[in-house]
C-alpha cells in the first residue's frame, strides 16, 4: 500500500510542476482563460500532494526528515501559488520576481533533495 502512495505522491509532484510551469507560459503568453484553467488544476494538485504527503508522514511514523520533507514542500507550494497568483495579477515584477524565482529553486532542490536521498 506504501509503494502505491510513493508513486501516486511523484507522480503528483510530476504533473503540478509541469502545470505550474505551463500557467506561467500562458500567464506570459497573455492567455488568461487558459491559465485560470490551469490554475484550478494546479490547486487541485496541492490538495492531492498534501493528502498523500500526509500519509506518508502517518506511514513513516512521523519520522523527522519525512516532516522536514512535508515542511519543505509546503513552502514550495506557497512559492508556486504565489507567483502563479502575482503573475496573473501583473504583480509580480523586479526585484520582487527575482526573490520568489530563487525561492523557488532552492524549496524544489531542497524538496528532492529531502524526498530522495534524505527519506529514500
Amino acid at each position: 500500500m506504501g509503494a502505491y502512495i510513493l508513486h501516486s505522491h511523484a507522480l503528483f509532484w510530476f504533473v503540478g510542476i509541469v502545470v505550474f510551469f505551463l500557467t506561467v507560459i500562458f500567464i506570459n503568453n497573455g492567455k488568461a482563460k487558459a491559465s485560470k484553467i490551469l490554475q484550478m488544476v494546479l490547486r487541485l494538485m496541492y490538495v492531492l500532494l498534501l493528502v498523500t504527503g500526509i500519509w506518508l508522514i502517518v506511514l513513516n511514523g512521523f519520522y523527522w526528515s519525512a516532516v522536514v520533507k512535508g515542511l519543505l514542500a509546503i513552502w514550495l507550494i506557497f512559492v508556486m501559488e504565489f507567483i502563479s497568483n502575482r503573475m496573473a495579477k501583473g504583480s509580480l515584477s523586479g526585484k520582487g520576481k527575482a526573490i520568489f524565482w530563487i525561492q523557488f529553486i532552492v524549496a524544489f532542490v531542497l524538496v528532492l533533495y529531502f524526498g530522495y536521498v534524505v527519506t529514500g
